[in-house]
């Protein structure tokens, strides 16, 4: 691992031309190499933090580079806890290379997520907030934005603290118990010891699910299949979820060679959707790897909108020697619904029309204001996902998802142990690796490794 002591510069706003470019130093001795370059140099010298100083930027030869705003925050209040200044310029980038040029005389370049390492190295905030500072700044829709910003604030943190905490006491009336077997005490209850454990199992496995079946598609996005026969209606479906036409519309089979792949906002949850070549048998060689690419992705889809157009006869053969595991992920939908009937209003509070089966296929129209809305509910209401969003901890990273599962697994065994009746020690065992597993996702217990791999995936000005 890097040096974490010197001082790291990094430009902190995307790179190009802009209103404004700001260039971030943190470190022991940030704020006086940035006043070797700013004039009045005193006025930020003595600036006190959280403050602003506007004055000129100058380049080490004396050569004036630009007007800026330095903010200067001062340690411990900072994002790192060092002493940090922020240098905002004119967005010609030319400048901001200029500008930190001359820091990197004094200091070096930042690693990627370096500032957000030394605010968890520093105390600053723990592991899961950091991890969700980037999740934050690559979400993608507005429940990704809120699942984030939570997390940043420490609300699951919090969660998994008590968590721990109550696992701890829990494991110190089995280590009591181990301890002073031979003095006279009062005994330990196994009943107590197994309600408390059981009590604590119930809430990690209700953290867990929820993780699973929401917190993947908040953070990571749903990835949707339009699937059916040729001129079954999937670009056009395609192009009205977009707004726009993306995909190529014909009346000619075998338009679609191969599948296009667009996200798309649904109240506050990314679609990833992919429009797919129609599924037929075809001697055209391109056209059949279309096919096959079709088929991979119905595989590694969450959700298939299978579409059965109302004006065409079915093969259902190709239906019916789709494997189950497929069928599971199947929402029917009866594309071109306008074609039989255009008043959607008659259909669209129908509960038995959920496109759970081909005959209660969901009615679906690019051609009708409401032709979509029952279509887009049932995709939503195939995940459980909440309409709006909730003050709650919730679980939307892969790792701390493992790390979770280890933890209620260990739970298991401890119950088991009680009513097995091992001794106190084995049951003692098993919580301290649930604790373990829980301080993993905390950051109480990291690795290099583990922290290399995470901040890898942050961007250098973060």
């Amino acid at each position: 691992m890097a040096n974490l002591s010197e001082p790291i510069c990094a430009l902190i706003t995307p790179p190009g031309y802009a209103a404004i470019n700001v260039v971030r130093i943190s470190g022991k001795g940030s704020i006086g190499i940035v006043a070797q370059y700013f004039k009045p140099r005193k006025k930020l010298l003595n600036c006190p933090s959280h403050r602003v100083v506007f004055g000129t930027f100058y380049s080490r030869e004396g050569r004036a580079i630009d007007q800026v705003l330095c903010t200067v925050f001062r340690a411990p209040q900072s994002y790192t806890g060092e002493d940090v200044v922020e240098i905002s310029s004119h967005g010609n980038p030319q400048i901001a290379s200029q500008i930190l040029e001359n820091l990197l005389l004094d200091a070096r370049m930042a690693n990627p997520g370096e500032f957000t390492l030394r605010a968890v190295l520093n105390g600053k905030m723990d592991l899961p907030q950091a991890e969700a500072v980037n999740d934050l700044v690559f979400a993608s829709g507005a429940m990704a934005e809120s699942a984030a910003l939570m997390q940043v604030q420490g609300i699951l943190s919090q969660h998994l603290q008590n968590l721990l905490n109550d696992i701890s006491d829990t494991r110190l009336r089995c280590e009591l118990a181990i301890d002073f077997a031979d003095q006279d005490l009062p005994p330990v209850d196994p009943e107590d010891l197994k309600n408390r454990i059981s009590h604590i199992l119930k809430q990690a496995e209700e953290l867990y699910a929820e993780g699973v079946s929401q917190g993947k598609y908040i953070r990571e996005g749903i990835k949707i299949s339009l699937v059916g026969a040729p001129n079954s209606g999937k670009s056009s479906i395609f192009n009205a979820f977009l707004k726009y036409n993306r995909a190529i519309v014909n009346p000619h089979p075998g338009t679609t060679r191969d599948y296009l792949e667009e996200r798309v906002n649904l109240q506050g949850y990314t679609l990833i959707l992919y429009d797919t070549a129609g599924l037929r048998i075809s001697s055209d060689e391109v056209e059949q790897e279309g096919i096959e690419r079709t088929r991979e992705l119905m595989q590694n889809s969450d959700l298939i909108l299978y579409l059965l157009p109302v004006d065409q006869e079915i093969d259902w053969k190709e239906i019916d020697e789709l494997p189950s595991e497929i069928k599971n992920k199947i929402l029917w939908v009866a594309s071109k619904y306008d074609l039989i009937n255009p008043d959607f209003s008659t259909v669209k509070n129908s509960d038995n029309l959920n496109g759970q089966s081909p005959d209660s296929a969901i009615p679906a129209s690019v051609y009708a204001i409401e032709g979509l809305e029952k279509l887009q509910q049932a995709i939503l209401n195939h995940f459980a996902l909440p309409q709006k969003w909730v003050d709650r901890p919730l679980v939307t990273n892969a790792r701390h998802l493992a790390a979770l599962s280890r933890a209620i697994s260990s739970l298991k065994n401890a119950l088991q142990s009680i009513d097995n009746q091992a001794g106190y020690e084995f049951t003692a065992f098993d919580l301290i690796a649930a604790s373990q597993a829980l301080e993993e996702i905390l950051g109480i217990v990291t690795t290099e490794d583990l922290l290399t791999n995470i901040f890898n995936n942050f961007c250098i000005g973060k």
